[in-house]
């Protein structure tokens, strides 16, 4: 009887774009949202979304003031039009290593401070990969958590592993956290530093919970320190202008400074600085990969480092470290 149910509702399926407009729907939690991503008008998007509801013959969702919410109905078609959108995609791609094309999707989803290193490596895969098409999101830690509950992307690249969920990570890059300062600053001018010597600066700080900030406190709990004058802001580029508007010295990640001659910035010799941690890439255990996603994994894992300027950057922290 179940068969028989399950193969009228095949039948009675409508199209996979209108599934498609309702995952966009449920993804920006907003019809106003979905239509502007999509490129439709809003009557089309509701329109589309009312006949895939009429189809289940239950409710997708629910509008409490001003807020869209999935309803059970909705919350199950979103779970299963996930896994067949992926489905498709590895069909796609499947079929055009048999054509011997890369072709496919990738869905990439990143730690906001991943931006000052992930192009360069994005650049040349898809230059190598000309056919395949690239969903990326930048975001912040909280983000990227939700997305890979939900299973919503390939990848992620996270620079401190998220704890108590099944996933498998596979660190491809160091991520050293370093003291920022302006070069005109007086700190600038001393050769060997301790962090008690930053006892009167204003320090700018990631917001709690992200991942340089979790590799920060871990640090400074293991050693007995503290942050005197804290200044805590949303992302690295808000404290790299920060600190280039003399509002502060930061801690941020040493690829954020690639371009410190002209940002007239420099890395402060701070003793048991640079602290480092490690660029993961993540999916989830059991997720099935697309020929897509798991070529870029490798070519992540293989050849990440030969795309970036890391002789520069390994020179910084020499420096930093007095060698």
């Amino acid at each position: 009887m179940t068969e028989v149910h399950n193969a009228r509702l095949f039948a009675r399926l409508g199209t996979l774009r209108q599934l498609e407009i309702f995952l966009k729907v449920a993804e920006v939690s907003g019809i106003a949202q979905a239509a502007q991503q999509l490129h439709l008008s809003q009557p089309s998007v509701s329109i589309q979304v009312r006949k895939l509801a009429e189809v289940v013959g239950l409710p997708l969702y629910e509008v409490i003031g001003r807020q869209l919410t999935l309803t059970e109905a909705g919350r199950r078609v979103q779970a299963s039009g996930r896994e067949l959108v992926d489905l498709l995609d590895r069909l796609d791609a499947g079929l055009g290593e048999l054509k011997g094309v890369r072709t496919g999707r990738l869905r990439l989803a990143v730690d906001s401070s991943a931006k000052y290193f992930l192009p360069q490596l994005l650049g040349p895969f898809l230059q190598r990969y000309p056919g395949i098409e690239l969903d990326f999101v930048e975001g912040k830690r909280s983000e990227l958590l939700g997305r890979i509950k939900d299973n919503r992307d390939d990848l992620y690249i996270f620079n401190h592993v998220p704890q108590q969920l099944d996933i498998t990570h596979h660190p491809f890059l160091p991520n050293p956290l370093v003291v920022v300062a302006r070069k005109d600053c007086t700190l600038a001018q001393k050769k060997r530093l301790t962090w008690k010597d930053l006892a009167g600066e204003r320090i700018i700080l990631r917001d709690a919970g992200s991942g340089s900030r979790l590799a920060l406190d871990e640090y400074l709990a293991s050693n007995g320190l503290a942050v005197a004058r804290p200044l805590v802001m949303g992302s690295s580029e808000a404290i790299k202008l920060s600190v280039m508007a003399n509002m502060g010295i930061g801690i941020l990640s040493a690829y954020a400074l690639v371009n410190a001659d002209a940002d007239g910035l420099v890395q402060l010799p701070v003793s048991g600085f640079p602290v480092t941690t490690q660029w993961h890439v993540i999916h989830l255990r059991e997720k099935q990969l697309s020929p897509v996603a798991a070529s870029f994994l490798q070519f992540m894992l293989e050849e990440g480092r030969t795309h970036l300027p890391m002789d520069r950057i390994e020179a910084r922290l020499r420096q930093a470290e007095g060698h």
